[in-house]
């Protein structure tokens, strides 16, 4: 008989408070004859200041240190980053990235820094093979010029040979727990373990013979996953479990470890000068200049935004990356939307009937940091005296198209349904924040120039 035990992160979105217990449980002791570390995607956020100060590099650093075997790419490594600063992130890993459903454009090519899959061999001669798939945002992904692929057809080419090779399949999958239970009806995979949806799964989940495992978000649980195999190498035997972190060793240290962490990277950010402001920019002054960004970068006389994306004054003096962080710290980009005349006035009734609500709506997710949406800032936009929507001081005609600038973060959230397949064009190339402040450097006199990648 032979064990093997897999220890699993995923979703971990540079929450290094959760790190020094995170990785100890990495690193302890082996309790089976193998013992194979897998993350699962999304391990880097650029909300943290190191992560974003370092374009997700201290990330791979901290991951080397715990020797992963393997990992998979989620949203935020494949979005969150330019195409040439992704093409970059694992040039110093030591660990393999496996990914078999995104390519390279143009040509399709397989990313450099990425393998479909690999197979492992363990000292009894199991052969596990491991495959990396990740959520194919195929309008997102190819603004960047990479070329998502749906995760059948992938499958349907990779499984065949896998298994012919390989006596057990482990599939890393930032694709969502509903994703990975269709998957788990339909194809020949022994573990797939979780990611995306930030799901936990206590005790694994059973369906088709096919063992699902995930572990949360942040840090909040890691994933144990214990195989027991017999001599022809197959197995008789599957357990996972999420366990809290709560649960996970402290040490008197961890304090300490977590604040330099930080430090580290506020430090890093602190020394990227950004603009002087002779006051200080209040929220709702920042609130406008995002309108008159996206105006100006658009060439487009409509905007509209939200005041929860501001979460503090920018202070007088020379700013720095580091007060464009914490005040807007989301992953949230410029986004062009193409509207007809009734579907402008569609969004304009949804604006009209919940505005009170969304004021102090809590929102999460989609790209989010802050705590509410706040108050809708619209420019360029409304009704005239007589009732009609007026855009850019023309009345709207129903079957004319409209562009408005404005933000992905609402076509992902639930509020504005007309949005959500609305023609749209994202700047993927750019944070929020990124645009702000070039609005102000462009703007300001005294403005410093900085690499827009280190805002």
């Amino acid at each position: 008989m032979e064990t093997i035990q897999i220890r699993h992160t995923n979703d971990l979105h540079s929450h290094f408070e959760s790190w020094p217990r995170v990785s100890r449980f990495l690193q302890s002791p082996k309790m089976a004859d193998t013992t194979y570390k897998f993350d699962i995607g999304d391990a880097l956020d650029r909300f943290h200041p190191l992560t974003d100060a370092t374009l997700g590099r201290a990330n791979v650093e901290y991951m080397n240190a715990v020797h992963y075997d393997a990992v998979t790419i989620g949203n935020n490594e494949g979005l969150g980053m330019s195409h040439d600063d992704l093409n970059h992130l694992y040039d110093d890993a030591n660990y393999p990235v496996l990914l078999a459903n995104l390519k390279e454009m143009p040509g399709e090519r397989q990313p450099k820094w990425a393998k479909p899959d690999q197979i492992f061999t363990t000292a009894a001669g199991t052969k596990v093979a491991v495959i990396g798939l990740t959520a194919p945002y195929e309008l997102t992904y190819r603004s960047l010029n990479w070329e998502p692929k749906e995760v059948k057809p992938v499958l349907d080419q990779l499984l065949p040979e896998l298994r012919a090779q390989a006596d057990l399949v482990v599939l890393l999958s930032h694709l969502g727990l509903p994703t990975d239970r269709e998957l788990a009806e339909e194809y020949d995979i022994d573990v797939i373990i979780g990611a995306h949806t930030h799901h936990v799964l206590p005790k694994g989940e059973l369906k088709n013979g096919t063992l699902l495992a995930a572990a949360g978000r942040y840090g909040d649980h890691v994933g144990q996953i214990d195989l027991t195999l017999d001599d022809n190498h197959q197995v008789v035997d599957k357990v996972a479990q999420a366990i809290p972190f709560d649960q996970l060793a402290v040490e008197p240290g961890d304090a300490a470890t977590i604040k330099a962490i930080h430090d580290k990277g506020a430090a890093l950010e602190r020394s990227h000068q950004v603009v002087y402001f002779d006051q200080m920019q209040t929220v709702a002054e920042q609130g406008q200049a995002c309108l008159s960004a996206l105006q100006e970068s658009t060439n487009l006389p409509v905007a509209f935004c939200s005041s929860g994306l501001f979460l503090q004054p920018l202070p007088a003096g020379m700013t720095t990356a580091e007060d464009f962080l914490e005040s807007v710290p989301h992953a949230i980009h410029p986004m062009v939307v193409t509207l007809t005349g009734s579907e402008l006035e569609e969004l304009w009734s949804e604006f009209e009937r919940d505005q009170a609500k969304l004021v102090n709506q809590k929102v999460k997710g989609s790209g989010f940091r802050g705590q509410v949406f706040g108050q809708l800032l619209v420019r360029g936009m409304g009704r005239n005296a007589a009732g009609d929507l007026v855009y850019d001081g023309r009345i709207v005609v129903a079957s004319e198209k409209y562009q408005i600038a404005t933000l992905d973060h609402y076509r992902w959230v639930d509020f504005f349904d007309v949005l959500d397949e609305a023609p749209a064009k994202i700047r993927l190339d750019i944070f929020l924040r990124e645009l702000l402040a070039q609005y102000y450097q462009k703007h300001r006199d005294s403005a410093v120039n900085v690499e827009k990648a280190r805002l």
